[in-house]
């Protein structure tokens, strides 16, 4: 796919040889791991990704937010870079001379597909580590791992790709993160528990040592898991009880 020259023109794209598209737009996440992974310095944001071939139409005065500072995505632009709005997004980063990406998109399976397709295209998936997350001796992080302010990774432990740590949550020695886990804010997990794929751990829980969490299993906010959680359920409370299967 060639671009049309309009839009060339329009993304008026800056690439360097360390330039990264971050393939997702959203602030909470996209947003907020551009403004420090650019200030580290090891990587150029050259642009952003929205992977449909449906341009973003957002009107923010629509929107109540609280917070006094905000970045909305028009159609073609997000925090002042330019903005694609493709599907089949390779070969236009390509044409650009863009070898390196980071995919930030919120749900898991799609998660999964973008890092798949990005795989396919031979691009390098980067991770994105905040200058205050603590990894520790022989932990283990593949590929398109994300790791926010204050996030623990214990000794030998291993984090698989597309997993995303947040903010201050505390993943211990010999945890394993299988594939695209999603863990909150404030999670803190004894050692020896593994989480597995397409999972989520909500903000707050707690989670015994030597614990095996199953495949597309959900735990509530401030759940305190004492028991292993099979596939397919969401578990809430104190302690944790499996209230749906899915």
């Amino acid at each position: 796919m060639v671009l049309d020259r309009k839009l060339k023109t329009l993304l008026n794209m800056k690439v360097q040889e360390n330039s990264v598209a971050i393939v997702g737009w959203e602030e909470g996440s996209a947003g907020q791991i551009h403004s420090w992974l650019e200030k580290m310095g090891i990587y150029h944001i050259a642009c952003f990704v929205n992977p449909t071939d449906k341009a973003l139409r957002i009107d923010n005065r629509k929107i109540r937010r609280e917070a006094s500072q905000f970045s909305y995505p028009t159609k073609n632009s997000f925090k002042d870079k330019p903005l694609l709005n493709s599907s089949k997004w390779a070969p236009s980063l390509k044409e650009y001379g863009i070898k390196k990406v980071l995919i930030t998109t919120d749900d898991l399976h799609h998660r999964f597909k973008q890092i798949h397709y990005a795989d396919e295209n031979d691009f390098e998936l980067i991770n994105a580590v905040h200058p205050t997350a603590l990894v520790m001796e022989d932990a283990i992080i593949k590929k398109n791992v994300i790791l926010n302010a204050r996030a623990f990774v214990g000794y030998r432990a291993e984090v698989f790709s597309g997993s995303i740590i947040d903010s201050g949550s505390q993943i211990d020695h010999h945890c394993v993160i299988k594939y695209c886990v999603t863990i909150d804010p404030g999670v803190v997990m004894a050692g020896n528990v593994t989480i597995g794929d397409f999972s989520t751990v909500h903000t707050g829980s707690v989670i015994k040592n030597r614990i095996q969490i199953g495949n597309n299993s959900i735990i509530g906010a401030g759940s305190v898991i004492v028991e292993d959680v099979p596939n397919n359920v969401t578990v809430v409370g104190v302690p944790g009880k499996i209230i749906r299967h899915h």
